[in-house]
């Protein structure tokens, strides 16, 4: 199983999809706003949305900058 992403990554991804997707949606910022905003191309932003890459920290640091929290807000799991 080389090259599979561990269970924790997968679910943090997830995490992070939601609260950036969310968030924007929130801000009612397009992709191409929102990606003009934080310097991330707006394919990749897509894909971060759709939970299908790792992001490095200087990307979740521009991610939180764009959307006007801190970095702990999107990867902090949803409480019920």
């Amino acid at each position: 199983m080389s090259g599979a992403a561990p269970p924790a990554s997968i679910s943090l991804r997830r995490v992070l999809s939601r609260k950036v997707r969310r968030r924007r949606e929130q801000m009612q910022l397009t992709l191409e706003t929102a990606s003009a905003r934080s310097g991330v191309h707006w394919r990749h932003w897509q894909k971060i949305e759709a939970g299908e890459v790792n992001v490095t920290l200087e990307t979740l640091a521009r991610l939180a900058k764009a959307l006007d929290v801190h970095v702990y807000v999107l990867l902090r799991p949803e409480t019920l």
